[in-house]
This record gives C-alpha cells, sequence and structure tokens, in this order.
C-alpha cells in the first residue's frame, strides 16, 4: 500500500486509461481497490468524529433530570448540577462524587477523537491494526459510561438524596439520553468497517 497519498492520486490516474494484458489489469484492479479503502476510512472517520461530538454534547445537555420537592438536579457528563435552590457549597453532589462518570466520558471523548484523527491519516497494515484495538477499548469505555449513567440515575443519586434528607423523583431523562447510545451505534459501525478494511489492506498486498 502507497506510503503516502501521491500513491492514490498516481492510481486514479491512472485508472483513467484503458489498459490491455494482464499487468495492466491487475494494476487497474489494485488502484480501484485502493480507492474504495480511502473512500471507507473517510466514511469512519466521520463516525468515529461524531462519536466524540456525541460526549462532548453531554457537557451542555443533561442526561438525566431529578425533580423534588424544593429542589432539582440535573446529570451531566462532568457532574451533578442544581440550577435552583442549591448552591455549589450546599448541592450534596460534589465533584468529586461522579468522577468516575467525568473520567469516562472524557476518555470516550479522546478516545473516539484520536481515532477519527488516526484513521484520516492512516495508510499501513500495522496503523490500522492498532486502530481496530483502540476501537474495541473504545467501546468497552462507552458501554462502561452508559452502565454508570443508568446507574447513577437509579441508585446512587436517589440514594445519596436519600441519606441527607432530600426528596426526589425518579429520573426523567433527557435529550442527552440519546448520546452515548448513538455513540455506541456509531463506534460498532465504524469498528466493524475497520475489520473489513484490514482485510481489504491485506488482499490489495498481495494484489500489489
Amino acid at each position: 500500500m502507497p506510503n503516502d497519498w501521491l500513491g492514490f492520486e498516481k492510481c486514479r490516474k491512472d485508472t483513467t486509461f484503458f489498459w490491455i494484458g494482464n499487468y495492466s489489469e491487475k494494476k487497474t484492479y489494485f488502484c480501484s481497490h485502493l480507492i474504495r479503502i480511502i473512500m471507507s476510512q473517510r466514511t469512519q472517520s466521520i463516525f468515529f468524529f461524531l462519536s466524540a461530538l456525541m460526549f462532548a454534547m453531554l457537557f451542555f445537555l443533561p442526561f438525566a433530570s431529578f425533580y423534588g420537592d424544593f429542589s432539582t438536579f440535573d446529570l451531566f457528563g462532568y457532574g451533578v448540577t442544581s440550577p435552583d435552590n442549591f448552591g455549589k457549597d450546599a448541592s450534596p453532589f460534589s465533584m468529586t462524587f461522579s468522577l468516575p462518570i467525568l473520567i469516562l466520558t472524557i476518555t470516550a471523548m479522546v478516545l473516539s477523537g484520536y481515532l477519527a484523527m488516526g484513521l484520516f491519516r492512516a495508510v499501513k497494515l500495522s496503523q490500522f491494526q492498532k486502530l481496530s484495538k483502540i476501537a474495541r477499548i473504545d467501546i468497552v469505555v462507552i458501554v462502561a459510561c452508559i452502565v454508570a449513567l443508568l446507574g447513577y440515575s437509579y441508585f446512587i443519586i436517589p440514594k445519596m438524596a436519600q441519606s441527607v434528607d432530600i426528596t426526589i423523583n425518579q429520573p426523567t431523562f433527557r435529550p442527552g439520553v440519546a448520546f452515548p447510545l448513538i455513540a455506541l451505534a456509531l463506534m460498532i459501525a465504524a469498528s466493524s468497517g475497520l475489520k473489513k478494511d484490514i482485510q481489504k489492506v491485506r488482499s490489495t498486498d498481495r494484489i500489489r
């Protein structure tokens, strides 16, 4: 596989001619095969980028809200906030309380962003294989983040509120609940495509 995009440009020009003979047919097939791999890379890079964007949105739109008689709490990707009656010092939910969610959200966002940039520039088989391993790790992190968000919503936040005599209702899920699920779907689709690209790169090396 070419070490830079000049190889792709040369292939693009070569395939505009009509070739006769086994070598030329093989070269033309190799070039068209390479172009399909590059176009697939572009699509998967977009998926990885959108996955990172979904987690970034959790810093602006809440995952869930908790309504009580005298207080309201919102769960974001960085922690629990109280927009009404509780000030920062009075709120029972400190920054360290939701630190696992913050760490998982940032980790998923960084890994997805790294995959988007890395795949956009990947040209070697070893790079594809490395990115495929990172994608699998990112899927595990995203699943862990979803489990943590649900666990906080249904168990940890209500238990903490009860311990300080704050009455809140069951969580009301907000638009942010869709972001981790969308990110997971995008990551699975991109990871599956990346595995197929690895197979294509191997077959391209055999053709060449």
